[in-house]
C-alpha cells in the first residue's frame, strides 16, 4: 500500500465531523491516502475510529501519523489501521509495529536514521521537515543508500510541492497548506480547490 503512495493528505487536530467532510471531498478529487495525526491522541483516535467505520475495506486508505508509544499501535491494530507514520525513527516503535504487521513509513532526517531503518528493512521513509535542507538533499541520501525512496513532509504546499517530486521524491504528504487545523465547514471549499490543484501537480509525474 504505501510503496504506492504519490499523494498523502495529513488530518491534524480536526474534529471527526470535519475531519469526515474533508477526507469525502479530498476522495472525489482524487485523493486515496490519508494520514490522521494523533498529536492530540484522544481526539486523532476517534478521528480514526470513525473514518475506519466509513472506509475499512475500500480504496481510501486511513493511516495513523506521529504514532509513538506501543499502547497507540494496540488500539490501531484493533482499528485494523493498515499504516501507520512515526515523527522521527524510534527502533523501538518500529519493530513493535511491523512485528504486529503494520505498514510503516518512518520518519528520518539524517543518514544515520536512514541506515537505522534500512537495517530494519524498511527503504521508503518519510523526510521529515523535508524542507530542512532544500529539495535536493535526497538526492544526496540517495547516494549511500540507493536502495531508499522518500516521501517529503514538511514544507509542502503549492509552490514547492513540484520541486520536491523533480528533485527525486516520490511522493509528497501534505499538511495543514491542504487541511488547517481545526478546519472548519467554511474551510470545506478552499480544501477542495487545493487537493484538485495538488493533484493536477502529481499526475505530472505519473
Amino acid at each position: 500500500m504505501l510503496e504506492k503512495v504519490k499523494l498523502m493528505a495529513i488530518i491534524r487536530e480536526v474534529d471527526p465531523d470535519c475531519t469526515k467532510k474533508a477526507i469525502e471531498i479530498l476522495a472525489e478529487e482524487g485523493f486515496r491516502d490519508f494520514e490522521i495525526s494523533l498529536s492530540d491522541s484522544e481526539l486523532g483516535m476517534e478521528c480514526i475510529r470513525q473514518a475506519q467505520a466509513d472506509y475499512a475495506g475500500t480504496e481510501i486508505h486511513i493511516g495513523a501519523g506521529t504514532v509513538s508509544a506501543k499502547k497507540e499501535l494496540d488500539v490501531l491494530w484493533e482499528l485494523k489501521v493498515p499504516y501507520i507514520l512515526t515523527p522521527g525513527f524510534d527502533r523501538e516503535i518500529v519493530v513493535y509495529a511491523r512485528d504486529k504487521g503494520f505498514e510503516i513509513l518512518p520518519g528520518v532526517l539524517t543518514p544515520t536514521e536512514v541506515g537505522m531503518a534500512v537495517n530494519c528493512g524498511i527503504t521508503r521513509l518519510k523526510l521529515f521537515p523535508a524542507d530542512a535542507f532544500g529539495p535536493g538533499y535526497v538526492k544526496g541520501l540517495k547516494g549511500p543508500f540507493p536502495q531508499t525512496e522518500y516521501i517529503a513532509v514538511g514544507g509542502v504546499n503549492l509552490e514547492t510541492a513540484a520541486s520536491f517530486l523533480e528533485n527525486g521524491f516520490a511522493g509528497i504528504a501534505v499538511g495543514s497548506n491542504l487541511v488547517p487545523k481545526r478546519a472548519k465547514e467554511k474551510d470545506m471549499t478552499a480544501i477542495r480547490e487545493k487537493g484538485r490543484k495538488y493533484m493536477e501537480i502529481v499526475n505530472r509525474f505519473l
